[in-house]
């Protein structure tokens, strides 16, 4: 017996938004995953290990996990860009011509 025989329009419809908002949520959740992967890697990778600045957002960003992310994005890699050391630490090394 074909589907459509066995449900209503009003279950059909429930149905296509509980897909909808699966996928939707999906998509949400893969991209907030490579955006902690990212931030956890940018840390890693270019943070001073003057002090325990690295160490600390290492930390920060695998325990907090995504709130992690976002508090060093807003926070400790804008500054680093922008050329601001933080307190204690030697001012990042000029870049390469």
């Amino acid at each position: 017996m074909p589907l459509g025989l066995l449900i209503g329009p009003g279950e059909a419809a429930m149905l296509s938004f509980i897909l909808i908002a699966s996928a939707v949520g999906g998509i949400l959740l893969l991209a907030a995953i490579a955006f902690w992967l990212w931030m956890l890697v940018d840390c890693a990778m270019n943070e001073s290990d003057e002090g325990n600045t690295r160490l600390i957002w290492v930390l920060i960003i695998i325990f907090v996990h995504f709130i992690g992310a976002v508090l060093y994005f807003f926070f400790q890699r804008r500054r680093r860009l922008r050329g601001e050391a933080a307190q204690g630490s030697p001012p990042p090394p000029a870049p390469a011509a």
